[in-house]
């Protein structure tokens, strides 16, 4: 039943694309419209009035049929969520009944909830029966007990995993698809162990020859691209105020808005420029590799450079209209459809996407300024997507389609022995597993359109909780004053902040850890301290966190 209702979600992603493209579509009308109507009122000749009237029969038959097409893909749509509910329905039953309970009876309140998370409390069931009927199950009703028990452990205690209800997962998942913006866009396959995904090769031409003559030989090609798994994450600190005031539907709100965010925005990122170390590869990575890189699986076929012919600098930032978009959709046009299933999509931040809107502005036949494209790309189509790692001017996409991952599990939340303890803070992990890499790298393409070599990578955040901690040399001699001593300080980043803290002995430190309470250091490195103290140097990186760190004892100053 899993796999069934899988497939239906799929159809129903299928569907809501189409439906979305005929909406941007509709966008249009209006201003055609108008067009249309002060056209009328300019013409003159019998020739004219003949060449509209053809103009506004093809507009009424374009518009009548985006209309009805909208009226039947969102029929469909509703026919396909009536089929999950079924099914969903069927297997709660089938469960309760093994069970031997039927929590479907159970009534619980709908307590009020704040406004940002009214669209994740929806996901939670579509009616106020439904939400209150997930919480008051007992699997649910456990878990959430379990989180309030959380900020009752200690620094000393480790936590037990908590295992999500089965229920639950599909939210998560759910949550996840709404924070990235591009998970929707991808396939997925929710897959054990190491998986294999088998490539057709170009579909071999036919030959002729006479009726009685003997047939040749066909040569199909198959490849093989082979996936493994990593797991993205990381651990969060919730108030343990929140814990003991939230309500059970807020509390659990709270939980997976932030795993939803926080791995979302790091799929999103691998998507486009995944290194393939301890992460899925980016379409843009495969595209960047001039030679074959360590991640080209041994079955995955002759390794082709796409790096000159489907990354590319183009010198149109000073053209606009007809000439801009010419240039541009002929160089995203080098994205080959071959093998997708879906349209392409157009990644690009914000300030890209408000400048080529700009340069498709025109006046309608009514006189009224109007944008040709809102979120989708003229002529070619595509929807246009907007995420701020992309570098200003860079557009990246293709057929996203062919970009596979798999996923290995759903998200799991446990507590951890971070020392927040004495902060009043329960510390939660989030983890999810998967795999990816582009199926087809001429599927895709990288573009900057103002002369500019285009960004082929981004910056991860670091692994800090699986990296040394760095070594810096510290040393102490007195200086010309009592009670003050110069360090001097070497290994560290020149550019990096340093910062230090005086005790009896050296003081512990974590890699990746925020130090509270130190001060930093001068810039001539001149302390206020006393012979037989301990200073301990750090070096921070740009988000405060430690990434190295070295001591010694002081020798300061007698002022003799």
């Amino acid at each position: 039943m899993a796999l069934k209702v899988l497939m239906l979600r799929s159809r129903i992603k299928e569907k809501q694309q189409a439906l979305e493209s005929l909406r941007s579509a509709a966008e249009g009308f209006a201003a055609r419209e108008a067009e249309l109507a002060a056209d009328i009122d300019a013409a003159e000749t019998e020739e004219e009035r003949s060449t509209l009237d053809a103009a506004i029969e093809d507009f009424e038959r374009e518009r009548t049929e985006n209309a009805d097409e909208q009226a039947r893909i969102s029929e469909e749509i509703s026919g396909l969520e009536r089929q999950i509910s079924e099914i969903e329905e069927n297997t709660r039953n089938a469960r309760d009944a093994a069970q031997g309970a039927d929590n479907r009876g159970r009534e619980s309140k709908m307590p009020d909830t704040a406004t940002c998370r009214a669209r994740i409390l929806r996901s939670l069931g579509e009616t106020p029966e439904q939400r209150a009927a997930l919480v008051a199950r007992d699997d649910v009703k456990s878990f959430l007990q379990r989180v309030r028990e959380l900020k009752a452990q200690s620094r000393d205690v480790k936590g037990s995993e908590l295992g999500v209800p089965e229920v639950l997962l599909g939210v998560l998942r759910d949550t996840t698809d709404r924070y990235s913006k591009l998970l929707q866009h991808i396939t997925i396959r929710p897959l054990k162990g190491k998986a294999r995904q088998n490539v057709a090769g170009a579909v071999p031409e036919a030959v002729w020859t006479e009726m009685v003559s003997s047939l040749n030989e066909l040569d199909i090609v198959f490849t093989q691209l082979e996936l493994d798994g990593y797991k993205v994450g990381g651990y969060m600190a919730v108030p343990n105020s929140d814990l003991e005031d939230d309500s059970d539907l807020q509390l659990l709100a709270s939980i997976i808005d932030y795993l939803g965010q926080s791995i979302g925005l790091a799929c999103d990122k691998a998507i486009v420029y995944g290194t393939g170390v301890k992460m899925p590869v980016g379409f843009v990575t495969r595209l960047a590799a001039s030679t074959q890189p360590a991640w080209w699986g041994p079955h995955q076929g002759d390794f082709t450079d796409l790096s000159a012919r489907n990354i590319l600098k183009l010198n149109l930032g000073a053209s606009s209209g007809e000439a801009f978009f010419t240039g541009l959709i002929s160089a995203l046009a080098v994205a080959k459809p071959n093998y997708s299933t879906g349209s392409p999509v157009w990644i690009m931040n914000r300030k890209t996407h408000m400048d080529i809107m700009c340069k498709a502005l025109n006046f309608s036949a009514a006189g009224a300024l109007v944008a040709g494209m809102q979120g989708t790309m003229p002529i070619i189509g595509g929807t246009i997507v907007e995420l701020e790692f992309m570098a200003d001017y860079d557009i990246a996409g293709g057929y996203l389609s062919l970009e596979l991952w798999a996923e290995r599990s759903g998200t799991n939340i446990a507590s951890s022995d971070i020392p927040m303890f004495i902060e009043d803070m329960t510390v939660f992990k989030a983890t999810q597993r998967y795999d990816g890499k582009p199926v087809r790298g001429e599927a895709f393409v990288l573009v900057n359109y103002n002369n500019a070599d285009p960004q082929k990578t981004v910056t991860f955040e670091p692994d800090l909780a699986n990296s040394e901690l760095g070594t810096l040399v510290v040393t102490s001699a007195a200086g010309s004053a009592a009670g003050k001593t110069v360090l001097t300080i070497a290994g560290n980043t020149p550019s990096a902040s340093l910062v230090y803290k005086l005790g009896g002995q050296a003081t512990p430190v974590t890699m990746g850890a925020k130090l509270a309470g130190w001060t930093a250091v001068p810039s001539d490195k001149t302390l206020d301290a006393q012979t037989g103290n301990v200073v301990t140097v750090a070096e921070l990186d740009s988000k405060g966190r430690a990434v190295a760190v070295g001591s010694t004892a002081v020798t300061a100053g007698t002022g003799d």
